[in-house]
Order: structure tokens, then C-alpha cells, then sequence
């Protein structure tokens, strides 16, 4: 996995246990640990994809555009983990056929389908026990 799939993981994570309230750039770097340059990065990629939203001034920051139920940590691997680019898909054509490609094709589409049935508030909110969450949706997580 990604560092920076981590990081917005961290970063939503943080927002979503400000009750989704607006969080400044600064506050999330202080509390994630994460330099100022990497977490605009990151958030801006996030806001490009629609996770995460705006607002300037001097009362600004950042807040999830839809509910901490809505976004799902799906939502996070796509968009830094499977996000696929023009040349590379070319590429995954060729290997269609490939007994490997096509295993891992369907790995990938069963974590896909589990994941988008945990989000940002199942693992850091309030009541984030991991192995109650397993229990809780044991069809998914198995």
C-alpha cells in the first residue's frame, strides 16, 4: 500500500473525528504528522476526486463533501492505489489472457466489493474497535 493512500486515510480519519466540522491545513499537518506540502497535496487530490471540499477565508478548511457514512475506504484505494492511467491500461489489455492477470483481476474485484462496504467512520470513529467491526459484517470481512 501507498504511503500516501495511508496519509489520506490519517487525514480523512482526523476530519471525520472533528465531526466532519471545517479542519485547517495546519491542524491536520500538527495532528497527522505529515509536512504542509505532501497534505495539500493529498487534499487536493481528494478534493479533484470529490471526497473533500473548501473553504477559503479565514474561518476555512477542509470537511468531507458527503457523510462519514458516504465515503468508503473503496473510495480512498481508488483513488491512490487503483487509479489507472491511459498508457498502463494499453498495457493490462495485452495481459488479459494471462492466468495471473486474471487471478489477481478477481482478488482485486472481491476486496473491491468488500471495501466499499467499510467507510472512514467504521475504522476512526468513536467506537473503532477493529474486531468488533469484523464481527459486525462478517460476510464482508471474510
Amino acid at each position: 500500500m501507498k504511503i500516501t493512500t495511508i496519509y489520506a486515510a490519517k487525514i480523512l480519519g482526523y476530519i471525520t473525528q472533528n465531526g466532519n466540522s471545517l479542519t485547517t491545513a495546519g491542524e491536520i499537518v500538527e495532528n497527522v504528522g505529515i509536512s504542509y506540502q505532501y497534505c495539500l497535496k493529498v487534499m487536493n487530490e481528494m478534493k479533484r476526486a470529490g471526497i473533500l471540499v473548501s473553504e477559503q477565508g479565514c474561518k476555512g478548511g477542509y470537511r468531507l463533501k458527503a457523510t462519514q457514512e458516504d465515503v468508503s475506504l473503496y473510495d480512498v484505494l481508488e483513488l491512490f492505489e487503483y487509479n489507472r492511467s491511459a498508457d498502463r491500461e494499453k498495457e493490462r489489455e495485452e495481459l488479459a489472457k494471462d492466468p495471473f492477470n486474471q487471478f489477481m483481476k478477481h482478488i482485486h474485484e472481491k476486496e473491491a466489493e468488500d471495501l466499499r462496504h467499510f467507510t472512514i467512520r467504521d475504522v476512526y470513529g468513536k467506537e473503532n474497535n477493529i474486531e468488533t467491526l469484523m464481527r459486525e459484517k462478517p460476510a464482508v470481512a471474510k
